[in-house]
């Protein structure tokens, strides 16, 4: 029997930030930095093969891990590993 605890729902409170303009972007970046975070760079792209910086991020790993997920999930795109281009070994007899 779940405990009431376990009922409990928590409400998520969103601050919308209603000045924050929506913007199309079409490309986006992503950079390890040397702190363990990850530079998200979201940009346009124009007729004249320019970019637009539209934004930029800075997210923990773990927090960039779901973002995937979401978006993975959203998208039904499940992206696979590339295969190592390690050079094989002669065999030794």
């Amino acid at each position: 029997m779940p405990r009431e605890k376990d009922k409990e729902v928590q409400e998520i409170k969103i601050r919308v930030n209603e000045a924050l303009p929506t913007v199309l972007v079409d490309n986006l970046t992503v950079s390890p930095r040397s702190d363990g975070l990850y530079l998200m760079h979201f940009t346009t792209s124009f007729p004249d093969r320019s970019l637009k910086e539209e934004a930029r991020l800075v997210v923990p790993r773990d927090s960039l891990k779901r973002m995937l997920d979401v978006l993975c999930r959203i998208c039904d795109y499940y992206p696979t590993k590339p295969k190592s281009k390690a050079k094989k070994r002669p065999k030794s007899n």
